[in-house]
């Protein structure tokens, strides 16, 4: 009996090894990379992942939350950080700071500084937004808008003398955007395109101040002497003409006027327009010099004797005689003013009693 019970426990062994093994053989195993969930835990990861993205991860009511699913997260959140995601405001657009748009600002430009600009002022007023001392109960629409670009303006022309280009075109653009017949905008607009160097646009400006019945001595000066410096003297003289006319004590635009006399070789003009400006010893200085530039030696010997009529002790006025006489053969009157030169110098020397 015992050995017929061996018997039947081997081959009972047998069967469940061959069960099992038939068992084995007919589950597909899972691959060693995957998860094994319940069909409770995939409806788990299945609610998680139609939570809204706003939701953290990291939030107390979420304890029921496959740990395998977290684990994931974290390198993708990672990732995230390197490339500059994962920011919780990253749907909001962000507000450019002031620091952040200096970096977008223009290269600076060198300020073209002559006579028709005024002396730099650094202090500058933002005109107010609100502007409380209108009063809106009182004015008209078209009022406001003129209040506000007188405003804009005095604002631009701040910028302007403190050298801030770009911000001053800023201001005087949105003037003559709320008042486009304001001249002194559109003036002061040609004055900033000139020193940019942006000439097309400061000759429209220029021109656009002068419309209408406008003659504004300090407008018509500056297209003129804009006309001057792009080499168009017939226009130039035209304007600067009538700048004179309409204001003969302005000492700025005589000289103006005679340096466009002087580039169409009308020396006599000239000399009376530079004389007009700073007196008649400068004006003969002048006149000399640009003779002399044009080969005209004679003429402008001329007048530099009659500038040492006027100033006798110049020792300057007679060195550029001497120049002048020798260049031109006249070897005594050259020989005469040198000894002038050495007796003032001498004389500059000896001790005073």
């Amino acid at each position: 009996i015992l050995k017929g019970t061996t018997i039947m426990f081997k081959r009972i062994c047998i069967v469940m090894s061959v069960s099992v093994a038939l068992m084995c053989g007919g589950v597909p195993m899972r691959t060693a990379n995957a998860v094994l969930m319940t069909e409770a835990e995939v409806e788990a990861l299945n609610a998680k992942s139609a939570e809204p993205a706003r939701a953290s991860d990291t939030d107390t009511g979420k304890k029921n939350e496959n740990g395998f699913v977290r684990a994931l997260k974290a390198p993708f959140k990672a990732i995230g950080r390197l490339f500059g995601f994962g920011n919780k405001n990253e749907k909001k657009i962000s507000r450019m700071r002031e620091k952040d748009a200096k970096k977008f600002e223009s290269a600076t430009v060198t300020r073209v500084i002559d006579a028709r600009m005024v002396p730099p002022d650094q202090t500058t007023t933002r005109p107010s937004a609100d502007n409380p001392s209108i009063d809106a109960a009182t004015i008209s629409d078209e009022e406001a808008k003129s209040i506000a670009a007188r405003e804009q303006l005095e604002y631009g022309r701040q910028l302007l003398n403190s050298g801030d280009l770009n911000g001053a075109i800023a201001a005087l653009s949105t003037a003559v955007s709320l008042n486009p017949k304001l001249n002194d905008a559109h003036n002061l607009m040609g004055v900033a395109y000139e020193a940019k160097g942006l000439r097309n646009l400061a000759f429209k400006s220029f021109e656009l101040a002068l419309r209408g019945d406008n003659d504004d001595p300090e407008h018509v000066n500056n297209l003129g002497y804009l006309f001057y410096k792009n080499g168009e003297y017939e226009n130039a003289l035209k304007y600067l003409k009538r700048a004179v006319k309409r204001a003969p004590e302005n000492q700025r635009y005589w000289n103006n006027l005679g340096l466009a006399q002087a580039q169409l070789r009308k020396f006599d003009d000239a000399y009376k327009s530079f004389a007009r400006a700073n007196g008649e010893l400068e004006g003969h200085l002048n006149i000399a010099t640009k003779l002399q530039r044009v080969g005209r030696e004679d003429e402008a010997i001329k007048h530099l004797e009659r500038a040492r009529s006027l100033q006798p002790k110049s020792t300057e006025i007679l060195a550029r005689l001497v120049s002048l006489y020798e260049r031109t053969g006249r070897a005594s009157e050259a020989q005469e003013a040198r000894a002038s030169i050495t007796t003032l110098r001498a004389l500059a020397t000896t001790p005073k009693d």
